[in-house]
């Protein structure tokens, strides 16, 4: 599971880097593509002389050279009266430059679109934003995974490591040891009243009176107590079903056995503690 998860880290670490660079470089490109297109449409529309303007011009320059360079014969200036040439229609030329310059912008755009690689940013971006939220995710999982671990070490130091009077726990399994049981509960006792929440000194203190001390009736009222207290599903469970093979066992109590076991069955139905209490009470 853990290789698993280092392989997902990796993976969606890479994708995110190379996509997002892949974006930006995509994004970048079709942004100077634009500009090209938009300079190359405005030089054609707007510096392309049309050719109907050109031969209407060099008649023009024609006809001055003509008036200019040499003298006309009378029959020339009847015919040039007699055949007056049409006057030019101005939005006639316009419409004539602008169809001209357009049609140029368009070969132009075409040529463009058909030289540019096609636009992959759509493409980039999903998977960008995929990878961005598939390593988010991975890394909130994780965070609460350690939060919750640590909480729980902290109610379930079951070494009793690192808490406030510590020394009282290592004196109390010191008494245990040398067999001076009583000894040993009224300094775990102590110890729990300087750490109320190291709940595993309290299991300790009913397994002593359980086990060393054959004191059934004190021990089941220490496993009461613990399960009075905010405990995790698991840890809750097996201490109800512990206490409730005391109560049908040591104890001659089914009818309190089963009362618990029902109540188990009902708060953690998913715990393995339940499902084995669910076929005992079938």
């Amino acid at each position: 599971m853990k290789a698993l998860k280092i392989i997902l880290y990796i993976l969606l670490a890479t994708s995110l880097v190379g996509f997002g660079n892949a974006f930006f470089k995509e994004y970048h490109r079709l942004s100077d593509e634009s500009e090209a297109r938009g300079e190359a449409m405005e030089e054609a529309v707007f510096d392309d002389k049309p050719a109907s303007l050109t031969s209407e011009d060099q008649e023009m320059d024609r006809g001055s050279d003509t008036s200019d360079g040499s003298p006309t014969s009378p029959s020339e200036e009847s015919e040039q009266v007699d055949e007056p040439k049409e006057p030019l229609d101005a939005s006639e030329l316009a419409d004539s430059a602008e169809d001209q310059g357009l049609d140029s912008a368009s070969d132009t755009q075409e040529s463009a679109n058909a030289e540019s690689p096609p636009n992959r940013i759509g493409w980039y971006l999903g998977w960008f934003v995929f990878s961005a939220v598939g390593l988010g995710i991975l890394v909130a999982w994780d965070v609460i995974q350690a939060s919750a671990k640590k909480s729980v070490d902290l109610i379930y130091n079951d070494d009793g490591g690192g808490t406030e009077g510590y020394d009282l726990y290592e004196k109390a399994e010191a008494a245990w040891a040398r067999g001076t049981f009583i000894e040993a509960i009224d300094l775990l006792r102590s110890y729990l009243e300087i750490n109320p929440l190291q709940q595993h000194a309290a299991i300790r203190i009913a397994e002593i009176y359980e086990k060393d001390l054959s004191n059934y009736l004190a021990a089941a009222m220490e496993y009461e107590e613990i399960l009075k207290q905010r405990l995790a599903p698991e840890r809750w469970a097996w201490m109800a079903v512990h206490l409730s093979n005391l109560y049908s066992g040591r104890l001659d109590q089914p009818e309190k056995a089963i009362a618990l076991l029902r109540d188990l069955v009902e708060r953690y139905p998913d715990t393995a503690a339940a499902m084995k209490a669910a076929k005992r009470l079938k």
